[in-house]
């Protein structure tokens, strides 16, 4: 017979099965909720990713596109520009791909480029025999040659016609300095400035083409590369001049152009403290 702990037990027993069928359902609910929210979201990652593989592909497309015209445009909007002017080149040794990127934009535009390759920072006159041949140059006591001199001898020397250098051979004999392409006819007529030394550009080198420039006279910046950027740029801006960090490219090549001529002045190029990317407007209205 079935007394009473037994209708208990049964109705416990209900209860448990119950409780178990609920728990049991709410997990198997719970992961067909997970799982639906799961595959939504990686559906929608998918999407997204789709699309910003294809706005990646049009943006590349676009630049490529850019690139090209910006190549084939270049040499139509500076030709003749620099047309009769020497442009001198202020540069350390290791600043060959520099260099090239200059020349190549001033032959482009009709210019001459002089290179002068100085081989230490400061104008090597840290080197006991550079400083003494520059002593010996200028006619100087011993030991009291400093740097504000030898920057405006050589800035006179290559703008004075028909200067015999004494002070750039000198230093040229002890191996402070090497200077290529300008004749003791010629004189320069702007500035290029590119010498760094460990990655820092060199303020005497800055300081000499300011001078040369004249008080902005002639024209006369910093210049870097995209692959060797080294601040020069913009440490020839803090000293008072131009600068354009991206010279080795198309629109680079234009900005330095612009800057030579004397059609514009700023900090131009890719750089977080860039004026702009190139001078704006290219043709101001007469």
């Amino acid at each position: 017979m079935y007394n009473l702990r037994y209708h208990i037990a049964s109705l416990v027993a209900v209860f448990l099965a119950l409780a178990m069928g609920l728990l049991l359902g709410t997990i198997v609910v719970e992961r067909g909720v997970l799982s639906t929210q799961q595959t939504s979201l990686v559906a929608g990652l998918e999407k997204e990713f789709n699309d910003v593989r294809a706005e990646s592909a049009s943006i590349q497309a676009t630049n490529t596109m850019l690139s090209g015209f910006a190549d084939e445009a270049a040499p139509q909007l500076v030709a003749g520009a620099l047309a009769g002017r020497t442009v001198l080149v202020i540069t350390a040794p290791e600043a060959g791909d520099t260099v090239a990127s200059v020349k190549a934009a001033v032959a482009e535009a009709g210019g001459r480029t002089a290179v002068v390759t100085i081989t230490k920072a400061g104008l090597a006159l840290s080197d006991p025999d550079v400083a003494a041949a520059a002593e010996k140059a200028l006619g100087v006591v011993a030991g009291s040659l400093d740097q504000t001199t030898v920057v405006s001898a050589l800035a006179h020397e290559w703008t004075t016609p028909n200067d015999p250098r004494a002070l750039t051979k000198a230093m040229t004999v002890a191996g402070g300095l090497k200077l290529s392409g300008l004749p003791a006819t010629a004189t320069v007529g702007a500035v290029a400035v590119c010498a760094s030394y460990a990655g820092t550009p060199d303020g005497a080198s800055l300081a000499l083409a300011k001078t040369i420039s004249a008080g902005g006279l002639l024209p006369a910046l910093g210049v870097e590369t995209g692959k060797r950027a080294d601040g020069t740029a913009a440490a020839a801006k803090a000293a008072g001049l131009s600068g354009v960090d991206n010279v080795d490219s198309s629109v680079g090549s234009v900005s330095l152009v612009w800057v030579l001529s004397g059609r514009a002045n700023g900090l131009f190029g890719v750089g977080d403290t860039v004026d702009a990317a190139f001078p704006v407007p290219l043709f101001p209205k007469p």
